[in-house]
């Protein structure tokens, strides 16, 4: 299991470079001329529901409960995938991907969104927003406005950040989006007088005013306000009484699978300024149209617009703008003044803002180096849901970067991370928990779990490290034709891991016995071995050429660091990593060790093993 210890050496090892990422009250209603009640034909008229092309964060807090059980089973079940049109926002609920979502706890977070315009409900509430409409009739914007209290203390994430399709399982007639995660906590809605401006408390019932009987009523709540003011950011799970689904992040699916990134984003965006429908801005909580707010945030890429509004003191535009500085987009590259548009927007609440500033101080980039006010800004961005930077402060500490090495509360973070949807974690812990580090207790059904996650999110070691669990039928059911499909895919993706669809060709597991495919593939592997200088790349090397006469460049260090981390995992009953571990003794010129290890290998049920101690070459 080579790719495992790979795998931690790259994620793991590797020094991380990228930067993450009271009012007047209004007029009475009796006092006010209402028109008449237009019928719901009338309120659908030639307008439809805004749909959002590529993604959207639409609040489903006008669900009925039915609709929300429906929603809660199918994210139990899988990953959610829901049609987004001009018909609204439905669930499939017979349609779904295979995979898992993670809670994160947050900061526990209050606030009130309030809409006053059919355009400003239509874009928000896409499930019923027509009714809603139709119910308020014409004093919506006129003397009502429809107030939502939300209070936060958790996500629901998937590692999934894009899906084909062709990926889809089920009944998926009508499928657009998938549902990539959800804020969790509390909601109650409640339509009320415009003027009037009320508290998260009052619209959840303490204390709300006597409405007039003119008053057309819509309301709805799920969840208790104190129940969610008890939560605690470092929670498993979400308190009773506080777990529901509150707004959804929804990704559009794709007509063909897409390439997938193997590296960490060089920033984090952070904003949900991409989320609105055209002639939309997010402010408020909302999307709106810009003339109703004072500052909004801005669309990535346009730097006058970011920059006005990070002057006029909106945090997600001061760090989308800081993103333009670091990637040099429209303007200069400056990382310095990147750092100060960071912190203003980390000082303003922006998680994604607080992770920026961390990596900027850990690398000393823009601003000098502070490996302990780097950790700071880590774990403020991490308590309010960040995974990613969940993740880069568990490294800080369990390779003691600058501070003190914890490994403990470091292990914690990391579970942080891939709960939060940072497949880079899911991958670092599998790798944790299959080899027994960081005081983690070896299981090979969560280590197979937390590969899958990884893969699920597009990396080629998480899904090669899966593949493995389920070749060898580690935590998983044994099936050989599924692991070699894999590990083909895998290759298809990236070439330094094609080692492992060389292994299941050359010999015949879960497929025919191809040498051909497999010297091929051996050689896309060891071609990269130069520039990722891999033990896994190396050990291709070896074999071409003791095997098929090849005249390739062995990295002799690669094959000793290997050596070195194999032996340990070989100990703990990896049956491939014994076989590695003997080719590479084989690699630097100690062939009767070679040949014991490659026996060892062989009982412990690696067929592979077993046909290469058998060769003439090696024999």
């Amino acid at each position: 299991m080579e790719n495992c210890t790979r795998t931690f050496a790259r994620s793991l090892f590797a020094v991380a470079v990228s930067l993450c990422s009271a009012g007047c009250p209004g007029p009475r209603l009796s006092d006010v001329v209402r028109p008449a009640d237009p019928t719901a034909a009338e309120a659908r008229g030639s307008q439809s529901v805004y749909v959002i092309e590529a993604q959207g964060q639409p609040l489903i807090v006008d669900w009925q409960p039915e609709q929300r059980g429906d929603l809660e089973v199918a994210m139990r079940e899988g990953i959610a995938i829901v049609g987004f049109d001009n018909k609204g926002l439905r669930l499939l609920k017979d349609c779904h991907i295979s995979g898992k979502y993670g809670f994160i706890g947050v900061n526990t977070k209050e606030q009130v969104v309030r809409l006053v315009s059919d355009d400003e409900v239509k874009a928000n509430l896409p499930a019923d927003a027509l009714g809603i409409i139709a119910k308020i009739g014409g004093e919506l914007g006129t003397s009502q406005a429809l107030d939502i209290a939300i209070v936060m203390v958790g996500k629901k994430k998937t590692t999934w950040a894009n899906a084909a399709k062709s990926e889809l399982v089920g009944n998926c007639a009508g499928a657009t989006h998938f549902v990539r995660g959800a804020t969790i906590g509390a909601f109650a809605m409640r339509s009320g007088a415009k003027g009037r401006a009320r508290t998260v408390a009052e619209i959840f019932g303490a204390g709300v005013s006597a409405s007039t009987g003119s008053e057309k009523t819509v309301q709805n709540a799920d969840g208790l306000l104190d129940a969610c003011r008890k939560a605690s950011p470092e929670s498993e799970s979400p308190p009773p009484q506080c777990g529901a689904l509150i707004r959804l992040e929804l990704t559009k699916l794709g007509n063909k699978v897409a390439s997938r990134p193997q590296a960490e984003p060089a920033v984090n965006l952070g904003s949900e300024a991409q989320a609105c429908p055209p002639g939309f801005v997010y402010a408020e909580g909302k999307c709106t149209r810009a003339a109703n707010v004072a500052h909004h945030a801005c669309r990535q890429g346009d730097v006058r617009d970011c920059t006005i509004q990070c002057e006029k003191g909106n945090a997600e535009s001061c760090n989308t703008l800081g993103v333009m500085f670091v990637v040099g987009e429209g303007v200069a590259s400056n990382k310095a003044e990147a750092a100060q548009l960071f912190a203003k927007s980390c000082d303003s609440g922006l998680a994604a803002a607080c992770g920026n500033v961390g990596f900027l101080k850990l690398n000393g980039d823009g601003v000098p180096k502070d490996a302990a006010g780097a950790l700071t800004s880590f774990v403020k961005a991490c308590g309010d849901g960040h995974a990613t930077s969940c993740t880069a402060a568990a490294k800080q500490l369990f390779f003691a970067q600058g501070v003190p090495k914890d490994e403990n509360r470091a292990v914690k973070l990391w579970f942080h991370g891939c709960k939060g949807g940072d497949k880079f974690a899911c991958s670092d812990l599998g790798v944790m928990v299959m080899g027994n580090v960081g005081g983690l207790k070896r299981d090979d059904k969560l280590a197979s779990s937390l590969f899958k996650m990884a893969c699920d999110g597009g990396i080629t070691v998480g899904c090669t490290n899966f593949a493995y669990t389920v070749e060898f039928g580690k935590g998983v059911p044994k099936d050989e034709k599924l692991a070699n499909a894999m590990y083909e895919k895998a290759c298809g993706v990236d070439a330094t891991e094609c080692i492992w669809s060389g292994i299941t060709a050359s010999s015949g597991i879960g497929r025919s016995k191809d040498v051909q495919r497999a010297r091929a593939d051996f050689q896309k592997s060891c071609d990269r071995a130069p520039n990722s200088g891999g033990s896994a790349e190396a050990v291709a090397c070896v074999i071409l050429n003791e095997l098929f006469a090849g005249k390739n460049s062995v990295n002799l260090q690669g094959l000793k660091d290997g050596a070195e981390a194999w032996k340990a995992t070989c100990a703990g009953g990896a049956e491939r990593d014994c076989a590695l571990l003997g080719v590479a003794v084989l690699g630097v010129g100690n062939r009767n060790l070679a040949k014991q290890v490659l026996a060892q290998a062989c009982k412990m049920g690696d067929r592979w093993a077993c046909d290469l101690g058998a060769h003439p070459k090696i024999r």
